[in-house]
């Protein structure tokens, strides 16, 4: 079974070169930069509840293609080179060095089942002591966000192909309350997800460039120990005319903290929880976005990544 059956989820995206492989340990790198200063980009808190937008043409009674507006903000982001403190548990997210492999050839998705998926796995596993993982899909991104300021009104994949292959140009997390069981359901089957949904479930995140070092279109997180529930607002984002998936976008708070990595390389990945069913005080839903550094180049090489989702499960 798949959990998204619609193939424009996943599409070819042709990478110039491959590599990883996972281990566990924290990364250190000579050069830190410490913290920079640049923008990030939110949405605006509207009026309406019934928030959406489409990545498609809406249909012709549709008058727009979304009710939602960024707020763009400056932002100080701390280097994870020089504050690397963080934990899945209390933070959302960590940073962690895993050996840089030349054995996997991006453009084939079979391949990178095959090899790459039980790599993530077993990071997984070894991170949360997991009883089970279950890779969900993989994604591939190339390219950059514009440096000015974004206009949702533009059908994102009128100059660069499927939005899917770009960089994300809001802060937001993936799943949310609603869309996270969903996706379970479609992934396992409604008796088979009842089941599991009696014991703590996750869907956890693998990000990783697969050239480095990354320099423009960089990802950045929120520290989920900053975010509160106001700042969360689901929206329903159209893939087709049919079919949407529910995720949450995020408002601006004073009171969040963010992080990035400077100049992050091959061996090197983000891990983050896309949601938790646990509401104990721990992170649930860990915001993240292409960040929009106006110092880097214009001519810097386009961000070339891989994500990885997985279904996590415990037995208490």
């Amino acid at each position: 079974m798949h959990v998204l059956s619609r193939s424009a989820l996943s599409p070819t995206v042709r990478l110039l070169r491959p590599a990883c492989r996972h281990r566990l340990t924290t990364t250190a790198h000579a050069a830190a930069t410490s913290n920079v200063n640049t923008r990030v980009r939110y949405i605006k808190r509207p009026k309406e509840t019934d928030l959406f937008m489409y990545s498609v043409p809406p249909p012709k009674q549709v008058d727009s293609v979304t009710n939602i507006a960024v707020d763009e903000v400056p932002m100080q982001l701390s280097d994870l080179r020089t504050a690397n403190h963080m934990t899945l548990q209390q933070n959302g997210f960590e940073l962690v060095q895993i050996p840089s492999g030349e054995d996997i050839n991006w453009d084939d998705r079979e391949q990178v089942k095959e090899v790459y998926y039980p790599q993530v796995k077993s990071l997984l596993q070894g991170m949360t002591s997991a009883s089970r993982v279950e890779i969900i899909q993989h994604n591939l991104r190339k390219g950059k966000i514009e440096k000015g300021q974004a206009d949702l009104s533009k059908l994102p994949y009128q100059d660069t192909g499927h939005p899917i292959n770009q960089p994300s140009v809001l802060t937001h997390v993936d799943f949310t309350e609603s869309s996270a069981p969903k996706i379970l359901e479609n992934y396992f089957g409604k008796e088979a997800a009842a089941e599991l949904k009696q014991k703590p479930w996750a869907i956890i995140q693998v990000w990783r460039p697969v050239v480095g070092p990354v320099q423009d279109s960089a990802l950045g997180f929120v520290d989920a120990a900053t975010l509160s529930k106001d700042d969360i607002l689901p929206v329903n984002l159209f893939l087709t005319e049919q079919y949407s998936l529910e995720v949450n976008y995020i408002v601006h708070n004073s009171s969040h903290r963010w992080f990035w990595t400077s100049q992050m390389q091959e061996n090197e990945a983000y891990v983050f929880v896309n949601y938790d069913s646990r509401n104990d005080g721990r992170a649930r839903f860990t915001p993240h976005s292409t960040i929009v550094d106006p110092d880097v180049p214009k001519d810097a090489p386009v961000r070339q990544s891989c994500e990885t989702r997985a279904f996590v499960f415990w037995d208490e």
